[in-house]
């Protein structure tokens, strides 16, 4: 959702007169819910009354394509076809946020030359933030998400516990982790490794309040992963950490962030299955090039 975001506003940019229409998953409504290029955010099929002129699929399954088959739009544009001329042709796909912005071209005209996703915030969320900070005496902070929805994506624990421990000593920074339910044992295990009091903003307010947070942060480090997008897209300064996956795809984008991938000859892989689960490509990123990459970071 995140790279589709300047789809939104490229659309309503060339064309102010339309109504766009967005239709999603529940979760990804609330982070887009303050978005002004948007005039509907629907997450329910029944709730697309009418008829329409384009439709874009951008991440489509059978019951979207049935849609818009059902629709007979004027004008569709789909990512499919996109994926199935790069096979043919053996191109190299370019980065997420690039690729949707290349599908919609066709109506919003040539690419910026400086792209970028802009997340919108309500007074809500920037105040729940400030709570947080305030309520913790918090200075500058380093936002960490250790979580991944596939396990192969996760850096250890311990490499978590001890990057702490240096940005505590070499910046005298605190730390904040972030994540949903299903986070909070792990960073509970990575608490309890950390000889000093960090911070825990898991499973403690939605998405927004998750970007406001980190919009305060001098830094974010994370999986690969949505709340590493999002952090980039607030404009904080966005370290992530591949292992199995494609940051020349999946990156966060933006001149101010950075990747770090010791890349495998099996990369890609299909991210449940390592062929060296002794020692999968996440474990080979040591600590130490971590920090020496935020040094870099925060130098420039």
């Amino acid at each position: 959702m995140v790279t589709t975001l300047p789809v939104f506003e490229a659309l309503k940019k060339r064309h102010p007169q339309v109504e766009l229409t967005l239709f999603c998953k529940p979760l990804m409504k609330s982070l887009v819910q303050y978005d002004p290029n948007l005039d509907r955010i629907v997450t329910d099929y029944a709730a697309l009354s009418g008829r329409y002129d384009v439709i874009i699929d951008l991440r489509g399954d059978w019951d979207s394509l049935r849609f818009a088959l059902g629709q007979r739009p004027k004008l569709r544009l789909d990512r499919g076809s996109h994926r199935f001329i790069n096979r043919l042709f053996k191109r190299e796909q370019e980065h997420e946020l690039l690729f949707n912005l290349k599908i919609t071209a066709p109506v919003t005209g040539e690419i910026l030359a400086a792209p970028h996703a802009q997340i919108y915030t309500g007074k809500r969320n920037i105040q729940q933030a400030e709570l947080f900070v305030q309520r913790h005496d918090l200075d500058q902070f380093v936002v960490f998400h250790t979580g991944a929805r596939k396990l192969l994506r996760r850096w250890g624990l311990q490499s978590w516990a001890t990057l702490a421990a240096a940005l505590k000593s070499d910046y005298g920074y605190n730390i904040v982790f972030a994540g949903a339910a299903e986070d909070v044992a792990d960073i509970k295990r990575i608490q309890d490794k950390i000889p000093f009091e960090t911070f825990s903003f898991a499973d403690k307010g939605n998405l927004l309040d998750y970007a406001a947070l980190v919009t305060l942060a001098q830094l974010m480090v994370g999986n690969e992963s949505g709340p590493m997008h999002i952090a980039a897209a607030t404009g904080t300064p966005t370290l992530a950490l591949f292992g199995p996956g494609q940051p020349e795809i999946f990156a966060p984008f933006g001149e101010q962030h950075r990747f770090l991938h010791i890349k495998l000859a099996c990369n890609p892989c299909d991210q449940l299955s390592c062929v060296f689960p002794e020692n999968p490509c996440m474990n080979r990123l040591k600590s130490e090039q971590v920090l020496t990459e935020i040094h870099t970071m925060l130098h420039r």
